[in-house]
């Protein structure tokens, strides 16, 4: 199955085109000033230089949020009038999931942090099962980065979309229980958003395209909402 991801909701905004699992090609591009001006070129461009054609495409995936509220409703804008305009499926994907899903293989716990508010950080916590699976521990939620104690209590893997920005205070904050993954991980792939709507796609699965809306989060008590763990 061949489709075109979509990840517009950090800083640094991602496309890619994959065939199942295998990507044939992905762009990193900085939204700047620009406000995102280059993506639908770069779509264009990432199409033309992987020999594909817009009739090509099987699938859509979009990250949902929470993230930048301007670049979250672009992607989404974008997502859903290729999907209306080519009759295909579209599925959204949360960005802290998509974060999460970087690190493979992890025996500890995962917190993807995305920037929100100054001082606060948009954070989930996930778990790799024994099959590999992802799982989620706790609902995503908007936090002061000095609360990060509280959602972390154990040692526990941290990607984010900023390195330099966000590792010193979770190294401030959260101390030895802070196990930072490599700096290179530290942007959103739009290949590992393709990789989680892949597996809804796969089983005929797909979100409605006049339902599906951004995932934003405001000021929500971490302690509060835990959930069991589920597949995510």
């Amino acid at each position: 199955m061949i489709i075109l991801s979509l990840n517009t909701s950090t800083k640094q905004y991602s496309l890619a085109l994959l065939d199942n699992k295998t990507v044939l090609g992905e762009y990193l591009l900085s939204s700047g000033p620009s406000h995102f001006r280059d993506l639908m070129p770069g779509i264009d461009d990432l199409l033309e230089k992987t020999h594909l054609t817009p009739e090509q495409l099987e699938g859509i995936t979009v990250a949902i949020g929470p993230g930048s509220f301007t670049g979250i409703r672009v992607g989404l804008a974008v997502a859903k009038g290729l999907s209306q305009g080519l009759g295909i499926p579209l599925v959204g994907v949360p960005t802290l999931a998509g974060l999460a899903s970087q690190i493979p293989y992890a025996r500890q716990d995962i917190c993807p942090v995305v920037t929100s508010r100054k001082g606060e950080l948009f954070a989930g916590l996930f778990r790799r099962n024994p099959d590999n699976l992802l799982t989620r521990i706790e609902e995503d939620a908007s936090l002061k980065v000095a609360d990060l104690p509280l959602l972390i209590k154990r040692k526990t893997i941290l990607i984010g979309n900023d390195f330099t920005a966000q590792a010193p205070m979770i190294q401030k904050y959260v101390g030895k229980k802070a196990l930072l993954a490599p700096q290179i991980l530290w942007n959103l792939r739009a290949s590992s958003i393709g990789v989680l709507g892949l597996q809804r796609l796969l089983k005929g699965s797909s979100d409605s395209v006049s339902d599906l809306v951004p995932l934003y989060l405001r000021g929500a008590d971490i302690r509060a909402g835990k959930k069991s763990p589920g597949i995510v």
